[in-house]
């Protein structure tokens, strides 16, 4: 776990927006995964101060890199002092009450996949964070299956991080990994009326920023799939008509069925190169980097 390029863009993107750096909570101590000379580059060309990363060849980890950018100080959590974690705990069980709505910014950069009690685990997340923080995420989506217990997708933290928990998404960012992959805003599956889906030839990870809008017991209704739900729920005046997932079976079908297989064959191409790319412009923006 670590900060690669993308991620230290993204923490700059959020400071100049905003987002108060002023105590901080990595999950784990981060690694910094970006050459000095880069993170000077980078740094300077935005106008923060980069002196921590002259005349060092390496930094191994990532508290300079929020130093730089106006935190007052960077605490970690760990689940043992093995790399001599500020706060020992398993993110597993609930954290003490002394840690809630304490940090202005939380900060998790590929642990949460390798906690198994993932929603006691985000929930720790939400509840560190002071009202008016931030919490960011730089996780891995498709293409990480072994990496840890579990890849996520956009869905899952648009529901989780919700008004209703009183967290709001400012953004949401989809990349390859690696630093020379284009950036993708992602949309709300609930905005677009339709599953944000992706199959993709190279591992992609989300980068993601919510705000603290106010506190609120977390998760009392648990988070449901944007597309199930209108199923569930009477329809009032004016609402759209469900997404229907129902395969439909062409007249061709019952004349010619093995031309009608073919077509089908051909059309279903089409219709993921459409809908589960990043050719998807409804779902994945392409948004320039900072």
């Amino acid at each position: 776990m670590g900060l690669d390029i993308n991620a230290v863009r993204f923490l700059i993107d959020a400071r100049k927006r905003g987002a108060d750096f002023g105590e901080v909570l990595t999950l784990g101590r981060q690694d910094l995964n970006v050459y000095p000379a880069k993170m000077v580059g980078t740094l300077e060309a935005h106008g923060f101060p980069a002196a921590a990363f002259k005349g060092d060849d390496k930094v191994l980890y990532a508290e300079p890199c929020f130093l730089s950018l106006g935190a007052k100080k960077v605490h970690s959590l760990d689940f043992s002092d093995f790399e001599g974690a500020t706060f020992v705990h398993d993110l597993n069980r609930p954290v003490d009450a002394a840690l809630k709505e304490r940090f202005d910014l939380v900060y998790d950069g590929g642990t949460l996949e390798h906690v198994f009690n993932f929603p006691v685990a985000l929930q720790n997340c939400m509840e560190m964070v002071k009202p008016g923080g931030h919490l960011f995420f730089h996780s891995g989506a498709n293409g990480y299956c072994g990496h840890g217990f579990y890849q996520f997708s956009p869905e899952l933290f648009y529901r989780a991080l919700s008004p209703e928990n009183g967290f709001e998404v400012l953004r949401m960012v989809l990349h390859r990994v690696g630093p020379y992959g284009r950036w993708y805003e992602v949309s709300d599956p609930n905005a677009v009326r339709a599953r944000v889906e992706l199959v993709s030839l190279a591992p992609v990870q989300l980068l993601i920023q919510a705000k603290r809008t106010r506190v609120t017991p977390l998760f009392t209704h648990t988070p449901q799939q944007s597309d199930y739900t209108p199923r569930w729920q009477p329809a009032k005046p004016g609402d759209p008509p469900p997404i229907s997932y129902e395969p439909r079976r062409p007249a061709l079908a019952k004349v010619l069925p093995g031309v009608a297989r073919l077509l089908n064959v051909f059309r279903s191409g089409l219709g993921l190169l459409r809908t589960h790319t990043l050719w998807n412009r409804r779902s994945f923006k392409p948004v320039p980097k900072p």
